[in-house]
């Protein structure tokens, strides 16, 4: 639960493009505010100074609290903070993210975070310099300390909505997240596997990403669940840095991956479609093709998988994730609570069997 004060902020900042509308300029007095409120003048202080700190409205000593000449021009700006907003899968949806925050006159600015956390450091310092209407938020990772949790309890604090898109941070703990169905998308994909006759699979996955840990999970209870054979030893695990270096053209990480792997296993499930990609790349230098020897499939159905006829892959129906989110941010603007499922994926299926 918010604390009271940003509660009635909220709700103040709702009533400043009305008053300036009719041609009001003074607010209420505090006493008067407090009743509305029912709480206290230290509670409605509190109120009026995130106001004040948002640049919206102006205390003037023994006479009141005025909307400021800022007032005018509320905020319509909401920042992404993504791990690279060139990645692969990012240009369609911030183009499509930005068509629909335009509907409601708002501006989309991105800021890449390289997956570091010293760059979401710095995005983070502008977004409190600049108060923009809310911040969607990529997080670098989300199951290792994060060392800007306090920037963004200064935010929340401030007033400025904090929605996380894929994964959470621990702070603010009543942000909404625009979640993925990777448990069940995993269980999907293993039994599309078993369905062509697979008896024996690997897998590889991100492990700084709780979105990668889900999918594994969901790949282990499907095993379980088909009966298919689980090796511990057939599952590989990478982390951002070595995805970095695989962009890089060093594909060290998947060359050890393919040397490790049980011979045995005749399909890999990874965690998306560009690590999918490089896979099938990386088997063909070792003399291995796919489908033919093994079969891959995948999280995303982007066009590394579309451009391709040997990678069976997870996608959402069109615009349903970009939807989603703006309409996450659009209830986070107006201080609304919304239930936001999470987002389902369906098969698209290829020369991969």
């Amino acid at each position: 639960m918010e604390d009271k004060y940003l509660q009635i902020a909220y709700q103040l900042e709702s009533e400043l493009r009305r008053m300036r509308a009719a041609g009001i300029t003074k607010l209420a007095s505090e006493e008067v505010l407090c009743s509305d409120f029912s709480c206290s003048r230290q509670t409605i202080r509190a109120a009026l100074n995130v106001l004040v700190e948002k640049g919206l409205i102006v205390k003037k000593r023994g006479s009141g609290s005025y909307l400021a000449d800022s007032s005018s021009k509320l905020p319509d700006t909401v920042v992404f903070i993504t791990g690279d907003k060139f990645e692969y899968e990012k240009p369609e949806f911030i183009s499509q993210l930005k068509g629909l925050l335009k509907k409601r006159k708002y501006d989309l600015i991105c800021y890449s975070t390289d997956h570091s956390f010293a760059k979401e450091q710095e995005a983070l310092n502008k977004i409190l310099e600049t108060n923009p209407a809310a911040v969607l938020i990529e997080p670098t990772s989300d199951v290792i300390p994060n060392p800007n949790i306090e920037l963004i309890s200064q935010i929340n604090k401030k007033g400025i909505p904090v929605i996380y898109l894929y994964s959470a941070y621990s702070e603010p703990a009543n942000a909404v997240c625009i979640k993925e169905d990777d448990l069940n998308g995993a269980i999907k994909l293993v039994s599309h596997l078993k369905e062509c006759g697979h008896k024996k699979t690997c897998c590889i996955f991100r492990c700084d990403d709780s979105r990668g840990l889900t999918r594994y999970k969901g790949y282990i209870e499907a095993c379980r669940e088909y009966g298919l054979e689980f090796d511990e030893q057939s599952s590989f695990f990478f982390t951002s840095r070595d995805r970095k270096k695989l962009v890089k053209g060093d594909d060290e990480m998947l060359q050890r991956f393919i040397k490790e792997m049980d011979p045995d296993c005749t399909a890999v499930v990874c965690h998306n479609d560009e690590i999918a990609y490089r896979l099938i790349k990386a088997l063909e230098k070792r003399g291995r093709s796919v489908p033919e020897d093994i079969a891959v499939v995948s999280f995303e159905n982007s066009y590394y998988a579309k451009d391709s006829a040997n990678i069976s892959s997870l996608g959402h129906s069109e615009k349903e994730l970009t939807q989603t989110t703006a309409d996450a941010v659009f209830s986070a603007i107006d201080h609304k609570m919304i239930r936001i499922d999470p987002v389902r994926w369906n098969l698209h299926i290829r020369n991969s069997g």
